[in-house]
């Protein structure tokens, strides 16, 4: 089985409808999965675990630009829930799976380091029951 490989160059970022492709350095998803221990069930001694509620957000480095603050700030300060969307190579092919979700943007944090490119890591975190989803 052959599989492509993708340089990541062409991803589609959108925020509360808005392309943002072009405003990150970095971008991906976490979705990670409680482990709920229920070993006291257990009639063999062996510890047992289950899959528990999943804690899911997108996160990137977000270049900090006079557009990107007022854009993004307003949504921090209002507590606003927002759509999501990411689709990798998604600028150059519209088959690619989009993960999406609504999300609110709870962490403000622009910083700088004298002598580099203004970025600040945001972390978008799942608003709603229906979490990231893919179509």
């Amino acid at each position: 089985m052959t599989f492509t490989k993708i340089v990541a160059l062409h991803d589609r970022i959108t925020i509360d409808g808005v392309d943002y492709s072009n405003a990150f350095r970095t971008f991906g998803l976490t979705s990670d999965g409680n482990t709920v221990n229920v070993s006291g069930f257990s009639v063999s001694g062996a510890d047992e675990t289950l899959m528990g509620s999943k804690a899911q957000s997108f996160s990137g480095d977000v270049y900090i630009t006079s557009e990107t603050v007022a854009f993004l700030f307003p949504l921090h300060t209002n507590n606003s829930i927002f759509e999501v969307a990411w689709q990798p190579n998604g600028l150059v092919d519209g088959t690619a799976p989009t993960f999406h979700g609504n999300c609110q943007l709870r962490t403000f944090d622009p910083t700088d380091t004298r002598g580099d490119a203004s970025v600040s890591p945001v972390t978008f975190t799942v608003a709603d029951q229906n979490g990231i989803s893919t179509s």
